[in-house]
């Protein structure tokens, strides 16, 4: 394969990790500034976790057994990162269901 399209999809791949980064800031701050995580669903973000984490496992058994991948190693181990710190803030700022008061009479 030409070395250019290599070296251009290398860099494209490492530009995946900084966009993934800017994805994420706008709900950490959201959940950050009004420290609640009421609708944000703890189970998506987990699966979310889980999908990064063998996406990075990937990126680096492909990098070691390859001797190549460095971005794509950064950019799911990028994601990864900011999906645990969102699975932490979700975690922290989420508020018990309370049911209703029970009245007495």
């Amino acid at each position: 394969m030409n070395r250019l399209v290599l070296e251009g999809a290398t860099y494209l791949q490492f530009c995946v990790g900084i966009l993934s980064l800017l994805a994420y800031l706008p709900q950490l701050k959201l959940i950050y500034s009004t420290r609640s995580s009421q609708n944000v669903s703890l189970g998506s973000w987990a699966i979310w976790s889980v999908s990064s984490l063998i996406a990075t496992f990937y990126a680096i058994v492909q990098l070691l057994a390859n001797d190549r991948g460095w971005a794509l190693v950064f950019s799911a181990s990028t994601n990864l990162a900011f999906v645990i710190v969102t699975l932490v803030l979700i975690a922290k700022y989420r508020t018990p269901k309370t049911s209703a008061p029970m009245i007495m009479t």
